[in-house]
């Protein structure tokens, strides 16, 4: 009786995903198909690495057939298109570009995940994009809606927005309700999402009517793509084009894996960074520490709670980003050297330079 029952559950529960061999195809097949397209679209779980991974294939493959090729992304707002420019003419280095496109405040994702694709279109003289909407709009939007926004913001919106597709809607209305139910902040909620799918969608369109000849890869988060629901079908109504859309395989983002092309994938991760597990303020004169987790091995160096970073590895630090970008590439067992100023009696101050080896997470159970 009992192992009848398990059965009837486990078959309710499978939802299994049948692979054909004999219609499966590799990479090299899939950028074949991918050849006449003047748009291509690949998703991504910010987060996951094969995503990018694949990401990057597809920008080699596509960038290994001659014209006009440009890289449209999520993770710039358009406001720093010039800073990106500067980067890729060579005019900036690494770290002044993610510190005045404001990466670290506005997207704050792992620089890692997306570094080896920014680094391969700036070596093939492939102009990035930035297409996403700054987040003061969007921001705004958050807080009284479209109709009630001043006239500098109206200025920055998408010059047309598609309210029609009721499927969309209800998919992000269902999204919505797993976290709240005010039907009003939904109308906002919704607005925010179609501004960041119109204004990517614009970006994509402006480049594709301005270069007749032109192609272009877009590369964006998952729930944006997926259906063509968000940009591609955008960017359609624009220009005519369909394009292609793709994503790898996620067990874990099922009503998002509806693509033209479905990759499937190991997973794979980042080297663990290197950790000095401390809590820092940058809200007030320079980056101050405001504590320790257990075991910091900052503390353990020496740190104090109170203390304001001034430099890492030689680097000065001024603001949060700083020690982001000058923490970047360490590792665990890594040892960095810091120059801190602290404070004594009577208000005097003084500087304080240690050295501090870092940990990953795996070293410190419970954070």
């Amino acid at each position: 009786m009992f192992s009848g029952v398990l059965a009837e559950s486990v078959a309710a529960s499978m939802e299994p995903i049948v692979v054909e061999a004999a219609k499966t195809a590799t990479l090299p097949d899939l950028m074949t198909s991918l050849q006449t397209e003047r748009v291509v679209y690949v998703g991504e779980t910010h987060n996951a690495l094969s995503d990018h991974l694949l990401q990057l294939d597809v920008l080699r493959g596509m960038a290994e057939r001659p014209g006009g090729l440009a890289l449209g992304v999520e993770w710039f707002q358009k406001p720093f298109q010039g800073v990106l420019d500067e980067y890729l003419a060579g005019a900036i280095d690494e770290a002044e570009m993610l510190r005045r496109t404001e990466y670290f405040e506005r997207w704050k994702f792992d620089y890692r995940l997306y570094r080896p694709i920014i680094e391969f279109a700036k070596e093939k003289g492939i102009p990035i994009l930035a297409l996403n909407a700054a987040k003061e709009l969007t921001g705004e939007i958050r807080r009284v809606g479209l109709d009630q926004l001043s006239d500098d913001f109206r200025a920055q919106l998408p010059s047309s927005y598609d309210f029609d597709n009721q499927a969309y809607e209800q998919l992000l209305r269902d999204i919505f309700r797993q976290h709240q139910s005010n039907d009003q902040m939904f109308r906002k909620f919704l607005q925010v999402q179609l501004t960041w799918d119109e204004s990517m969608a614009e970006g994509v369109g402006n480049y594709l009517k301005a270069n007749p000849e032109g192609r272009i890869l877009v590369l964006a988060g998952r729930g944006h793509i997926a259906e063509r629901h968000g940009i591609p079908s955008r960017v359609t109504r624009r220009t005519g084009l369909e394009g292609k859309t793709v994503s790898t395989y996620s067990l874990s983002s099922d009503i998002f894996n509806a693509t033209d092309y479905m990759v499937l994938t190991a997973e794979k991760s980042l080297p663990p960074a290197g950790l000095m597990h401390v809590f820092l303020d940058d809200r007030g004169e320079g980056v101050v520490i405001e504590g320790f987790s257990d075991r910091s091995p900052a503390k353990a160096a020496g740190l104090k709670k109170g203390d304001r970073i001034l430099s890492i590895n030689g680097q000065a630090i001024e603001r949060f980003p700083d020690v982001k970008i000058a923490m970047i590439d360490q590792r665990p067992g890594s040892e960095i050297e810091l120059e801190v100023q602290r404070r004594g009696f009577f208000g005097r101050t003084k500087t304080v330079s240690l050295k501090v080896r870092l940990v990953g997470e795996a070293m410190l159970p419970g954070h």
